[in-house]
């Protein structure tokens, strides 16, 4: 995997863990049904918002291949003569 592509994942991945700790802790002092549902909530808005940023980490990789690939086969124009 490309290092941007690991990166993403890692930084998707605490994202995610907060959001869920932090939807967990604040209903730890409910319990039961509440708890569970902040827990999963909280998990699925951090994966949906994890998934975004490790997106841009692998737009950010493709643009750079892009940019390698222009840089290494630059674009010349040849004329017809006339």
């Amino acid at each position: 995997m490309n290092r941007h592509l690991v990166w993403g994942l890692i930084c998707g991945g605490i994202f995610a863990a907060v959001i869920t700790g932090i939807a967990t802790l604040d209903a730890i002092t409910e319990g039961g049904f509440a708890l569970l549902a902040s827990a999963v909530f909280g998990l699925a808005a951090g994966l949906c918002i994890g998934g975004l940023i490790a997106a841009n980490f692998a737009m950010l990789a493709v643009e750079e291949k892009e940019q390698k690939e222009a840089v290494a086969h630059p674009v010349t124009e040849t004329r017809a003569a006339a």
